[in-house]
């Protein structure tokens, strides 16, 4: 049998604070491990130490022998269960873009700072060195939030056979202090109408059409590169799929499944550009294949916004234009939200059933308007940037 020791431990003062060293108990072997007590703002003299050390060893020498030994397994490791156990579980697998995005942040950030340490020690002072170096790089305190998001889950991940949590921890955002994210400073380009006016006048072919729907729909771009023709209706269109990666996946949320009742303008322009075509992608390839949506932004988004000279902006622009017109013109905020396929928790949207009422929603599309002005000319085809244009009488800025 092991022998029973009382340890009283050694105090040891580091250039940040102080820590610990003992004896930990194994399977028939001992080990000296050092651990951690707090920096001087937390210890601010010996005493103070002394006692945080007593409370530590304390524990130690009740149970000498029932010291587990702790799990050595890197964050490495465990980030890469975890990704693919949330792609894989039954209960809301994570989207693509989402896996990609979570991937670029442990490649990008933290598999180097932090991939070779065991997960047991990533706590709170592992994640300020991860908030400051992140801050000296100059990142924005968004992408901190979400890169230190990343760890906090990875960690919760670790679980029994039980599913209870092997290294549960309570997160110290004083002791972390990563910077606040300020809402109104975030970046969040939109469109005025008459930008999206200029646009779509020095637009031709594809990206005209598609400048047009996005403005008037409020579709995020993956929402439209997957528009079918059978998904395309008198007076609406519908939503039931997305393009990420050149695959065609469901829509970002739940909410994201909807119908989005058209201005019955662009509904025209729409029917006409679709023309005889039964099947296939509104917007495609000559191959029939779905859209890039960066070779669209790069290729012939980008070289119409410079000549313009209107800064350079994603195509989720036009969805925030479309959003502060519809609020502008005091849409009913049941229709807003649904169109918009936004998640509203509010008792009072839950009860509301305005979304159901397709006259109602047709009324309300048509008396929003557009807040731009149409092309004057209705594409016709479905292939190139290049379509055959049809004259017809321009169409003004429609609006309540």
């Amino acid at each position: 049998m092991q022998r029973r020791r009382h340890q009283k431990g050694q105090l040891i003062q580091t250039e940040t604070g102080y820590a610990v060293r003992f004896y930990e108990s194994g399977e028939g072997h001992r080990r000296r491990v050092q651990t951690w007590l707090g920096d001087f703002k937390q210890l601010p003299n010996p005493t103070a130490a002394k006692n945080a050390m007593d409370a530590v060893l304390f524990t130690v020498n009740q149970n000498p022998t029932a010291n587990p030994q702790p799990n050595t397994t890197t964050f490495r490791v465990f980030a890469q269960r975890w990704l693919t156990d949330c792609e894989h579980r039954k209960q809301k697998p994570v989207k693509p873009s989402v896996r990609s995005n979570w991937d670029g942040i442990l490649t990008n950030h933290l598999n180097p700072m932090i991939g070779e340490i065991p997960l047991a020690e990533c706590g709170n002072r592992i994640m300020r060195s991860i908030v400051e170096r992140l801050t000296k790089k100059r990142l924005s305190p968004a992408t901190i939030k979400n890169i230190t998001l990343v760890v906090k889950l990875v960690r919760a991940s670790a679980i029994n056979e039980d599913g209870d949590q092997i290294l549960p921890i309570k997160w110290n955002r004083r002791f972390i202090d990563a910077p606040m994210v300020d809402t109104t400073r975030q970046h969040k380009p939109a469109f005025t109408g008459e930008q999206v006016t200029k646009i779509v006048q020095a637009a031709s072919g594809r990206l005209r059409m598609a400048a047009v729907l996005l403005a008037a729909s409020g579709l995020r771009i993956g929402e439209l590169l997957a528009l079918e023709c059978r998904h395309v209706g008198e007076s609406s269109i519908e939503v039931g799929q997305a393009v990420w990666g050149g695959k065609v996946g469901t829509p970002k949320t739940q909410n994201a499944y909807r119908v989005v009742d058209l201005h019955p303008d662009v509904a025209d322009l729409l029917r006409k550009y679709i023309g005889d075509r039964k099947k296939g992608f509104v917007f495609r390839t000559s191959s029939g294949n779905t859209l890039s949506p960066s070779n669209l932004q790069r290729r012939e988004l980008n070289p119409i916004l410079d000549s313009l000279k209107i800064a350079r902006s994603g195509f989720h622009s036009f969805r925030r234009f479309r959003n502060t017109h519809l609020r502008q013109q005091h849409c009913p905020p049941g229709i807003l939200t649904f169109w918009m396929g936004h998640a509203d928790p509010s008792m009072s949207s839950h009860y509301d059933r305005s979304r159901e009422d397709v006259q109602f929603r047709r009324d309300v599309a048509k008396a929003m308007g557009l807040g731009f002005q149409l092309p004057t000319a209705t594409l016709t085809g479905a292939i190139g940037r290049q379509e055959k244009e049809v004259e017809t009488e321009a169409v003004p800025c429609q609006s309540r």
